[in-house]
């Protein structure tokens, strides 16, 4: 069993150690950035990573006509040489509840599931204002409640052989089913929502706003899934969407086991 972690990123310089080596913890074989015209110490801070041997690939990834997300989705799924596949943001972390690393986690499906889908949790601003140095996973601890209709999205692990149609929240499959974290049977009335919502078994961490300045950096990225000169690249991330993100309902500390070990192998890194 084994499993490759796949990101497009653009301006994301202060979060990609945290985010990796995270997901290096939890156990991803392989860790493979794409990098998105950035104009900030993105490409630098990926290289460092790529000699530390903490991802395995830094691909630059210049704009496209269509959109530079899911040409670098379907490169990385074309080339992918492991049994399975994710698509995870820099914001947004695979928390499986009962901290088995990933391969053990799928090793638990049926031979026959191609495709396992974790929901969202969308945590909130926390009360954040403004950029502070410190972890995501410890800045931000406070999320949505069950409600909340926008954790029905879906990130997914899926076998990539399976596949005929990728999609940055849920692939099409063409052999075998496709589950829930729990195992339950997946259902999507709306392509990449689950009709229901389960973390039972994991969720995906998804820290959309941070603070308010940290959400506006968002803004001025845009979003990787249409190109520069679509007029949707620089609107979507309004206000009103911030406000609708920024859900504290509840506060949720299910990854804290990890920000000992992770403070840890980020000093290591920062000596590199």
């Amino acid at each position: 069993m084994s499993s490759t972690l796949c990101v497009i990123v653009k301006n994301e310089a202060p979060y990609l150690a945290e985010w990796a080596l995270f997901h290096r913890m939890i156990g991803f074989d392989r860790i493979v950035a794409y990098e998105n015209d950035s104009d900030d110490s993105t490409p630098e801070v990926l290289d460092r990573l790529k000699k530390a041997g903490i991802i395995d690939e830094h691909n630059p990834w210049r704009n496209v006509p269509d959109s530079p997300q899911f040409r670098a989705y379907v490169d990385a799924t074309l080339k992918c040489a492991t049994d399975w596949i994710m698509f995870l943001d820099a914001d947004e972390f695979l928390n499986i509840k009962s901290r088995a690393p990933v391969n053990s986690f799928l090793a638990g499906f049926a031979p026959d599931i191609s495709c396992v889908a974790v929901n969202w949790r969308i945590f909130g601003s926390s009360g954040h204002k403004t950029f502070e140095p410190g972890l995501v996973l410890e800045r931000f601890s406070h999320a949505a409640s069950a409600r909340a209709d926008v954790n029905r999205h879906v990130k997914c692990l899926f076998r990539p052989r399976c596949a005929t149609n990728v999609h940055m929240h849920a692939p099409t499959i063409a052999v075998g089913r496709s589950a829930l974290a729990s195992g339950a049977p997946l259902a999507m009335a709306t392509h990449g929502l689950s009709d229901e919502l389960d973390w039972s078994a994991a969720q995906v961490n998804h820290y959309f706003d941070k603070s308010y300045e940290e959400y506006a950096a968002k803004r001025r990225r845009g979003i990787a899934r249409v190109a520069n000169a679509d007029p949707l690249k620089f609107t979507k991330y309004t206000d009103e969407m911030f406000r609708a993100h920024d859900l504290n309902d509840e506060a949720d500390h299910s990854l804290s086991w990890a920000i000992p070990e992770l403070k840890a192998r980020l000093a290591v890194f920062a000596k590199i």
